[in-house]
């Protein structure tokens, strides 16, 4: 049986939902904890990453319960890794890896070595990136494709983790992509999609569960 797809948004800190998915009186640093109680993964965006620090890395993992999934996003450039991802490490499903504008297949291969070593990956290649000496790399590593589900109708076969990116907030649009990631998805493979904002999360969410995918 294949894991059940995770769901959720691209980052929890923010400051505009407050009000329509944070109640007011919330502070700040209870939001990880109440984006949890609500949602069961997130996609750590790269820029939260980058400023974060190894003490913020700890407090994620207090703030939240040991079923829950955090997809990392990452910079280009991420010193110190392994090192800091430790606090969450046995909750990291994977991680979405950003490439620099300019196609360089010795950083790409480099940097695959170094990351899905460690984790499953996916990888979000801009259309430049996508020849067959770079396909052949993930393909020889089992990293797999970034979806982009507005714009792309199916996913692309392959690699251990599959993150689809979404906006769309209709239902029928929603079930489309998780029946595509459903049948993407194979035995040992995870698949996951992330919204823009907690209220279409929430219903993919529960079309999920009705789907039982």
């Amino acid at each position: 049986m294949a894991e059940p797809i995770l769901i959720g948004t691209r980052g929890w800190d923010r400051p505009e939902w407050t009000g329509a998915f944070y109640p007011e009186i919330l502070p700040a640093d209870w939001r990880l904890s109440f984006y949890a109680n609500n949602l069961r993964s997130v996609l750590v965006p790269a820029e939260t990453w980058e400023q974060g620090t190894a003490s913020d890395v700890r407090l994620w993992a207090t703030d939240v319960y040991a079923e829950f999934r955090f997809v990392l996003e990452m910079p280009v450039a991420a010193p110190d890794f392994l090192r800091r991802v430790e606090p969450i490490r046995s909750q990291v499903a994977g991680l979405l890896l950003r490439v620099p504008p300019v196609p360089d297949l010795s950083w790409l291969t480099a940097r695959l070595g170094e990351l899905a070593a460690c984790f499953p990956a996916c990888v979000d290649l801009p259309p430049d990136w996508r020849t067959p000496d770079v396909l052949g790399v993930l393909t020889a590593r089992g990293v797999g494709l970034c979806w982009h589900a507005d714009a792309e109708p199916l996913p692309v076969p392959g690699g251990r983790l599959m993150v689809a990116l979404s906006s769309v907030r209709e239902p029928k649009a929603q079930r489309h992509i998780l029946e595509a990631l459903h049948a993407w998805q194979g035995e040992g493979s995870a698949a996951a999609v992330f919204f823009d904002d907690p209220e279409a999360a929430q219903q993919a969410r529960l079309l999920a569960e009705l789907m039982a995918v």
